[in-house]
């Protein structure tokens, strides 16, 4: 007798499992090790920061692991009293806000993964859809759209529109074929700094942004996970806006002159700033609007942390000094790998977008790699002529050759919705050894063929 058939939506979660998760089944089955596994594959896409990862653990383990009663009990599934009045006090030292962020004000959740996940569900109905600047961030379809079925509509803009007004057009047409087609808008989503780009908005861009978003009643979510991760500026000439350092919305006094506030909500957590990825603790703040936190926290038993995570977390933040320590270090070390990494790319020619923020930066790899990559897996003869352009599935076929023969990973430009074929997204935040053998490989893989 047959088994009952999974849901429809069940089945349709599993047909669109993201691309980029295949390689990284790949990845985590033969992952570098300098001693142990030097031929293994390197992590150079997912935004690790492990440049802080030996004082973390330091620090970790000075703490104790001793379990406690309150462990073992559930706790507070939007995070206790503790831990939001730590992380209210993080965001009001590191974020200046216009107005102090309270505990009251914060709702915290198993990573910014869930976090995202919960705003699909209490801002949009099944078919609602959500804008988002492209390329963005690439679970942010899956994280939307899997379970809480919110349509995510990443709206393409050309690189050179991305840190300027001029995106606002894309944005408008966006909008008028969703409402053509009988459907409704319901958000707007930035990540600030951006991912993939690693740039910062300028002030007079976001604010653009939130005026489109306020003109069509959206709610706008702006993701500032990279918030304490700028490392440096771009070359200043005589444009302050080419110079933009992060500001987070919170801390703009004028917010209402360009949008109700009660629309905004702010994410944050402790993955990338803080180096702890596997800790999953992320949060959304949500001072304008207590409605929205009287509907997340109805959701939040659905996100539950271990109640030991909490306390966890709670004692590494209320380290006050220990925090801006490991900030300011964090910073240098970023810069330093970037420098690195970016003195690699001008070397070589490749092209990038320089970044201030961030773990990664956005690289185009020349045509080369594509012709290595089609002769490597059989697809080219030896001495057949190279494609002449790039194209969708020349690059996925260069991601498959990286990980699989020249050992490392990094996401594709299609996994960002990127529609420029030939884009990566490469990760510079790993222990700086691993980065220089990285370059190395990407070197090999980029070198024109004899």
């Amino acid at each position: 007798m047959a088994p009952p058939e999974l849901s429809a939506g069940a089945l349709e979660a599993a047909d669109k499992l993201p691309l980029v998760y295949r390689a990284m089944r790949w990845m985590v089955g033969n992952p570098y090790n300098k001693d142990t596994n030097p031929s293994g594959v390197i992590n150079a896409g997912i935004a690790v920061n492990a440049t802080v990862h030996p004082l973390l653990l330091e620090r970790l383990n000075s703490l104790g692991s001793e379990f406690v009663a309150c462990d073992l009990e559930y706790g507070i599934p939007y995070g206790s009293h503790e831990l939001r009045a730590e992380i209210a006090h993080t965001t009001n030292r590191h974020f200046s806000p216009a107005e102090p962020v309270a505990p009251a004000d914060i709702v915290v959740t198993n990573g910014c993964t869930a976090a995202i996940e919960m705003l699909a569900f209490a801002m949009c109905d099944p078919g609602d859809h959500v804008l988002i600047p492209a390329p963005c961030y690439l679970a942010l379809k899956s994280d939307m759209g899997m379970r809480a079925q919110a349509a995510v509509t990443a709206v393409p803009l050309p690189l050179e529109d991305a840190m300027d007004e001029r995106q606002i057009p894309h944005f408008e047409r966006a909008l008028a074929d969703i409402e053509a087609a009988g459907k409704r808008a319901r958000m707007l989503f930035l990540m600030s700094p951006h991912s993939p780009l690693g740039t910062v908005y300028p002030r007079r861009v976001l604010q653009a942004l939130l005026r489109f978003a306020s003109s069509h009643g959206l709610y706008v979510a702006v993701d500032e996970i990279y918030a304490l991760s700028e490392f440096g500026r771009p070359a200043d000439d005589g444009d302050s806006d080419d110079a933009a350092r992060f500001e987070s919305v919170l801390s703009w006094p004028d917010l209402d002159s360009f949008i109700d506030p009660a629309s905004v909500v702010v994410l944050h957590g402790l993955s990338k700033d803080f180096g702890l990825n596997g800790l999953r603790v992320g949060w959304i703040m949500s001072p304008w609007n207590k409605d929205i936190v009287r509907v997340l926290h109805a959701y939040s038993p659905f996100g539950y942390r271990p109640a030991f995570t909490d306390r966890l977390a709670t004692r590494l933040l209320a380290d006050h000094e220990y925090i801006d320590t490991l900030l300011q270090i964090s910073q240098a070390r970023l810069a330093s790998n970037y420098a690195l990494a970016s003195r690699f790319l001008d070397e070589h020619a490749i092209r990038y977008i320089p970044c201030t923020a961030g773990h990664f930066v956005w690289l185009h790899l020349p045509l080369a790699a594509c012709t290595n990559a089609l002769r490597a897996l059989g697809r080219l003869a030896p001495s057949a002529a190279g494609p002449t352009a790039w194209t969708e599935e020349g690059e996925v076929l260069v991601w498959e050759h990286m990980v699989k023969d020249v050992g490392i990973y990094m996401p594709p430009g299609q996994s960002f919705s990127s529609t420029e074929p030939g884009w990566f997204r490469f990760t510079f935040s790993i222990d700086a050894g691993e980065l220089e053998v990285a370059l190395g490989r990407l070197l090999r893989l980029c070198t024109p063929p004899e």
